[in-house]
């Protein structure tokens, strides 16, 4: 049961990225910005939240028990949540859950941004996932699901691609 509990309370930790993504939502479309990709993001954030659900029910209902996984998907959470903090610290207000362009949108050229694109994908939802699948051992409900979100992911992350070169020259 112990595991059940620490995935529920890790995904507490996901309670004030939320809170801060409403925010900077708001600011943005208060200024004018534009959302691209509606359906996509709506179904990134189910599939997410079915992911989360389904692990964490998984290792209640089978007791799973604490283990070398558990710990090996500990580290891959602190992993994904420090990228996360870093992500959200570099790209301030325009960040959000969802795909948005600012009026006042300006492109992100730090180190980590020129060489990973899109890092908050690849450095923080993908590990956090495969986080929640190592602590639950949930691989049964786990493989299906994360492929799906997989799909939705990329092509979350064409239509940004798409949307930055066409908002971006330089990009």
């Amino acid at each position: 049961m112990i595991i059940g509990f620490i995935l529920l309370a890790i995904c507490l930790l996901r309670v004030p990225s939320a809170l801060i993504s409403a925010r900077n939502e708001k600011q943005i479309k208060a200024r004018g910005g534009i959302e691209y990709g509606t359906t996509n993001s709506k179904l990134l954030i189910i599939v997410q939240g079915f992911i989360y659900l389904s692990c964490i029910v998984f290792a209640f209902v089978n007791d799973v028990q604490f283990n070398a996984l558990t710990i090996a998907g500990l580290l891959v959470y602190a992993f994904s949540m420090a990228s996360l903090v870093y992500v959200i610290r570099t790209l301030g207000p325009f960040w959000t859950f969802k795909l948005y362009i600012a009026k006042d949108h300006k492109l992100v050229q730090s180190p980590l941004f020129k060489h990973i694109r899109h890092p908050n994908y690849y450095m923080n939802i993908i590990p956090e996932l495969i986080a929640f699948a190592l602590i639950s051992q949930a691989w049964i409900v786990f493989v299906p699901l994360f492929v799906l979100h997989l799909l939705t992911l990329f092509n979350r992350i064409a239509l940004e691609e798409k949307v930055m070169k066409e908002t971006f020259r330089q990009y």
